[in-house]
């Protein structure tokens, strides 16, 4: 059997080097503001919202990914501000994703900056895989003008983690047989898929760096955290808990997502954009004459934590009233406290409404049926802000939010 080769490609400081490309790009001229303290995010002249990136600089002066804007402009008075540009860096991701396909057609996007390549078998044609992660990272630098990070392995995870060693614009190799060197020192957070909340459960448990969960027994892990327990067991031995490559097609899923300029702090801001989030896939949902089975929540708190949850539906609806629910009681459950800067909604387990499983116990929604299906009209007709709920009137939430323009709400955001 042919050994497995895997590449984790992460851009480097992903929003500030795709905005400084850009600013070259215009003038080449000009200062690469990769070179001096800035940063990305909120509104520099209000000087609020959160640090969404930074650059090197930046960090020279304690300035972190997720803290608030006064903070960092106390820590360094001469900061530099850019807002984000979301449509910008859906452009670059694009391009990115693009330059790895010509690697190998197997490249699983993970997220806006990120993504995993099967380079199984490409040994023959761009040499060892050190070599060809190299020529990856050079092809990045010349073409498209940032840099990344390349972890290479022989299974996802490891190559995850081998990428996050140091950077930037390097290279890094993790075997299976090397992670008790390599890996089982480190802090059992920098595990992949461990997040604040399983992570206090761990050291609760007298687990530390994941070394301390390698070696525990499958069964004690389970009776303490189930199945993420399993899944972070299997990462922490160097294995796969989830393979990428390989989900169901035939369950699609329409979703979307949003990174905000600020924390969101509390419950009620939270639901406010979990419901904007809903009624955006809902509408795509009824545009498609399709019913979901599946919601699905992801968060990415202040600290990039990412950890997401699902619940099955007892029918399959398009109704946003039941799927906001749903979202909700899921967010209630795997939210910690911490900040959020991104929360995302999907919908899986979706088939046609022509052919739907009726419910004998489910209340009757042809009230809500009637009233979206006028409210798609006007849409339609007047344009997507034509018609809102009254809550969206006022603050800085969208009534149909997503991680893009309203000209590309129809595509998948990947965040």
């Amino acid at each position: 059997m042919e050994k497995k080769v895997f590449f984790h490609v992460d851009v480097n400081s992903a929003y500030l080097s795709w905005e400084a490309v850009r600013r070259l790009k215009i003038d080449p001229k000009s200062q690469d503001i990769r070179q001096i303290p800035s940063v990305i995010g909120g509104d520099p002249n209000r000087r609020s919202g959160i640090v969404l990136a930074k650059s090197s600089p930046a960090k020279d002066f304690g300035i972190k990914t997720g803290e608030n804007l006064c903070t960092a402009f106390r820590k360094c008075p001469h900061l530099k501000v850019y807002p984000a540009d979301f449509d910008l860096y859906i452009e670059c991701s694009k391009n990115m994703i693009g330059l790895l396909k010509e690697f190998s057609p197997d490249v699983y996007q993970y997220s806006i900056d990120e993504a995993f390549v099967d380079m199984t078998g490409m040994e023959r044609l761009f040499g060892e895989p050190c070599f060809a992660a190299d020529l990856i990272r050079h092809r990045m630098k010349e073409n498209l003008g940032f840099t990344v990070n390349v972890g290479v392995s022989d299974s996802m995870v490891l190559a995850k983690m081998a990428g996050d060693f140091s950077k930037p614009d390097k290279t890094h190799i993790m075997y299976r047989h090397e992670i008790q060197e390599k890996m089982w020192p480190l802090p059992i957070n920098d595990l992949f898929f461990v997040g604040r909340k399983t992570s206090n459960k761990l050291k609760r448990l007298g687990v530390y760096t994941i070394g301390d969960l390698a070696t525990l027994e499958e069964k004690f892990v389970y009776r303490h955290l189930k199945k993420q327990g399993l899944i972070i067991h299997r990462h922490a031995n160097g294995l796969d808990g989830y393979d990428f490559f390989h989900i169901k097609q035939k369950d699609k899923s329409i979703g979307n997502s949003t990174t905000t300029s600020y924390d969101i702090c509390d419950y009620e801001n939270a639901r406010h954009l979990i419901l904007s989030l809903t009624e955006t896939v809902c509408a795509r949902l009824r545009h498609k004459k399709l019913k979901a089975g599946l919601v699905s929540i992801e968060l990415v708190d202040m600290n990039f934590n990412r950890k997401s949850s699902q619940k099955k539906l007892v029918y399959k609806t398009d109704c946003v009233s039941k799927i906001y629910e749903c979202a909700c009681q899921i967010f209630l459950d795997i939210w910690d406290n911490v900040p959020i800067r991104h929360i995302g909604v999907s919908l899986a387990k979706v088939s046609k409404d022509d052919h739907m499983q009726l419910s004998l116990f489910e209340e009757n929604k042809s009230k809500e049926i009637l009233l979206y299906s006028a409210i798609d009209d006007i849409r339609d007709k007047y344009g997507e802000d034509s018609i809102k709920r009254a809550g969206f009137l006022c603050g800085n939430i969208s009534h149909m939010e997503g991680g893009t323009s309203k000209n590309k709400k129809n595509g998948i955001v990947y965040l």
